[in-house]
């Protein structure tokens, strides 16, 4: 099965949006000359950024054709390896050279390495008008790295990167500033390419129907999107589209289709509970037996749960959760090496539970381990090859990440990793300094009792 990375079935004159139903903006386009274009979105990471927030009020093909229906806001650094749905919109067919980007309200978590220990801080950021005056709201146009041509009936999509790394200023000290001069890459991209499909969406689930193979996702902030299914997709343990629970917090994999739905090669269910909470662990008590509690930056929660705000660090009783799974793991083999002495700092995990009715506290059921990404210098002389990709290496990340670890991570591969810009282990073990993004999921060393990636994919970061 192909991986998938990263919404309201669109009609042809969009009578829904993807983004929601009943609002937005259309390009009134002939059906006769009528094409579908999406777009999705990733980050090259800063390090010491946990959460970059920005909402995309308008994102223009050629400067005059839409393809938001709805302003969307995205925290782009979490989607380092991941892919995440901006917007789909009917157009014009034809060839289009560039994208007019319009952004407002961004907002920036970063780690304060200048406190003991290291905090979680939150700014508010700022662009630069021509006059240099601090402003909330900006316009950038991105030329396409090729023309995106699309045909009458046809779909086509574009990924965009936001350059984190390249666009939050800092200090001379390595301390972010606030300012944000935005660096965005947009390429077209087509059916089959690795950036052409989207592996981070979730919701709540809405309603099933079994006759036309769907179900129907509430994204967060109500939006409505159609996900099908066919024997090719995935679900998480025993699940089927027939049993889907409701109520339920599905994430989804897939390529959009050309009516704006997105076909799925694999549904997992978060949680079957009401709540859902997401984040990195910074640390885990105890270190060493069953861990009672952990330590979370947290990334992501739906709904707003009191006491657990977005981007700061928030300590949770984990010590009733028996139910642990790796997400599109789910089976025998997951109790073995994903469970309550198999937590370390590092991983990003998702809780599902409740929230309790007389104290309005997180009430955590089940965890799931979750892919994610990591950036770190290469440590040289770690490589180590067993055959073609299968081996090792070490990389160094001098934030959030090092700091949690306060050692290198060891990264392990296959010979089914996918390597980006370098030709495989190899070309690592000879190319000298580098500075590499890897993505995958984080497990405990059963030997040395250290976080080890195992890696899905790995980046050479130009």
């Amino acid at each position: 099965m192909r991986r998938l990375s990263l919404f309201a079935t669109l009609a042809i004159m969009l009578a829904c949006a993807l983004t929601g139903c009943g609002g937005g903006s259309s390009n009134n386009v002939s059906p006769a000359n009528a094409a579908s274009v999406y777009i999705n979105g990733g980050d090259a990471p800063l390090p010491s950024v946990l959460a970059f927030n920005v909402t995309l009020t308008s994102m223009k093909l050629d400067g005059t054709t839409e393809l938001l229906t709805a302003p969307t806001t995205v925290d782009f650094a979490r989607l380092l390896g991941l892919r995440t749905l901006l917007g789909f919109n009917t157009v014009p067919a034809g060839t289009y050279k560039s994208i007019t980007i319009a952004m407002t309200n961004p907002s920036i978590s970063f780690l304060d390495l200048t406190t003991t220990p290291p905090s979680a801080s939150n700014l508010t950021g700022t662009f630069k008008d021509a006059g240099g005056n601090s402003v909330p709201s900006t316009t950038v146009t991105v030329a396409l790295t090729q023309p995106l041509t699309v045909a009458a009936s046809g779909l086509a999509g574009l990924h965009m990167d936001f350059r984190l790394r390249d666009s939050i200023a800092t200090d001379a000290t390595g301390q972010v500033t606030g300012v944000i001069n935005p660096v965005i890459k947009v390429k077209p991209v087509a059916s089959g390419d690795p950036d052409a499909d989207v592996n981070d969406l979730r919701g709540g689930l809405v309603s099933v129907n079994a006759g036309a193979n769907s179900f129907i996702l509430q994204r967060i902030g109500g939006h409505n999107i159609t996900i099908n299914v066919n024997s090719s997709t995935q679900f998480s343990g025993t699940t089927t589209l027939a049993t889907l629970p409701n109520p339920s917090i599905i994430e989804v994999d897939g390529d959009v289709q050309a009516d704006g739905s997105i076909l799925a090669s694999s549904v997992e269910v978060v949680s079957t509970d009401k709540a859902f909470v997401s984040g990195r662990i910074v640390a885990v008590t105890p270190t060493t037996g069953p861990v009672q509690t952990v330590t979370l930056l947290v990334g992501e929660e739906l709904p707003d749960v009191t006491g657990v705000p977005v981007g700061t660090v928030t300590t949770i009783d984990v010590s009733a959760v028996t139910n642990y799974s790796i997400r599109l793991i789910d089976n025998w083999f997951t109790s073995f090496v994903f469970n309550n002495t198999t937590l370390v700092p590092g991983q990003r995990i998702a809780l599902g539970g409740t929230i309790d009715a007389t104290t309005s506290k997180f009430v955590p059921a089940r965890i799931v381990l979750r892919r994610q990404g990591v950036v770190g210098d290469l440590v040289l002389n770690t490589v180590t090859i067993n055959n073609n990709n299968a081996g090792s290496f070490q990389v160094q990340n001098n934030n959030m990440l090092g700091y949690v670890l306060g050692a290198p991570l060891a990264i392990q591969t296959a010979n089914s990793t996918r390597f980006n810009g370098i030709a495989g282990l190899s070309g690592i073990q000879s190319g000298g300094n580098m500075k590499l993004a890897t993505f995958g999921l984080m497990l405990k060393d059963p030997v040395s009792g250290n976080p080890t990636m195992y890696a899905h994919r790995v980046i050479l970061l130009q």
